[in-house]
């Protein structure tokens, strides 16, 4: 099973084309995960609006808040993190304070390429390397990250490379290879793709699966398409519908509604119902990955309700 393959790893990367519902099912992955017994993070990325909502939860921020038995969040921002690292390094807080207030601080974070980048992937090596207790114990079994959208993901996780290239010595080099270390682990990292059934979305996919897999070394190791229309009618009900639409037929239907509006409505469903059958048997064709697909949610604002049940979904893909 899908989850069962996703559970057996510490680490799990979700990116995906920006607006296919990422956080959502990041959530609902890390859901699933704590239902299993897991103790889980799931750590977003300077995420405007944290998915801790999804849960009626308050926003965590920098600190790693339990929103639920065995469930926390971490929204990790990149000059949080950055300051974090400068006072392990420098460990006199005078000394840190001073560099941290200087202007020319401010103007190598803003400026250095990638560091920013380099410094979120160390910190998420980090919350999956410590250790708790007595026992030194894993603090946390599994961290679901949700990645930026696939352009900048992609560049996040081709800056190790750089990195570990461009600074051969110190700590900064080391912290890259081990950072690409973890990234390239098929036993302890997994990288998911988040798609939904449009055309840009899982074009976006598979650029996004030849890329990681041959630029960063990192081989995605499942696909989600989210939002996807799942049948309502039988074949002869859709074929009435249509039927129906072409004769223009006159009427109502229980409560007074228009016979004609519902008959948009159904045809609707059913184009966008074919649309996710079409772009699944795409997926499936362009990416040798298993898929699982996740329904779509005919909300406006996603709950804890929502949640669960894409977490079901996922237990029994």
């Amino acid at each position: 099973m899908l989850l069962t393959g996703l559970l057996k790893r510490r680490l799990v990367l979700l990116s995906g084309k920006g607006g296919v519902g990422k956080s959502l099912v990041g959530s609902a992955l890390a859901l699933a995960a704590v239902e299993q017994g897991k103790k889980v993070l799931l750590v977003e990325i300077d995420a405007p609006r944290e998915a801790s909502r999804f849960l009626g939860a308050a926003p965590a921020g920098a600190t790693e808040t339990e929103i639920r038995p065995g469930l926390y969040t971490v929204n990790l921002r990149p000059r949080g993190v950055m300051d974090e690292y400068v006072r392990q390094m420098l460990k006199v807080s005078l000394v840190a304070d001073r560099v941290l207030a200087s202007p020319i601080y401010d103007r190598f974070l803003t400026a250095a390429p990638g560091l920013k980048e380099l410094m979120i992937l160390g910190k998420i090596m980090v919350l999956e390397e410590e250790r708790a207790g007595w026992g030194r114990k894993p603090k946390y079994d599994l961290l679901v990250v949700d990645l930026p959208a696939t352009g900048h993901g992609l560049s996040m996780l081709k800056v190790p490379i750089a990195a570990a290239k461009a600074v051969p010595v110190g700590p900064v080099g080391a912290n890259a290879r081990r950072v690409l270390s973890l990234l390239r682990d098929p036993e302890r990292t997994a990288l998911v793709i988040v798609a939904i059934p449009e055309e840009m979305a899982v074009v976006e996919a598979a650029q996004f699966h030849d890329s990681a897999a041959h630029e960063v070394g990192v081989t995605p190791a499942a696909a989600v398409l989210n939002a996807c229309h799942e049948r309502r009618f039988t074949d002869a009900e859709e074929a009435r519908i249509l039927n129906l639409s072409r004769q223009d037929a006159p009427g109502s239907l229980a409560g007074g509604v228009p016979l004609a509006s519902a008959l948009v409505a159904a045809r609707h469903h059913v184009r966008r119902r074919k649309l996710s059958r079409f772009y699944a048997t795409r997926m499936k064709r362009l990416l040798p990955l298993p898929l699982v697909t996740l329904p779509y949610l005919f909300r406006e604002e996603m709950g804890e309700a929502e949640v669960r049940l894409l977490a079901e979904r996922l237990a029994q893909a």
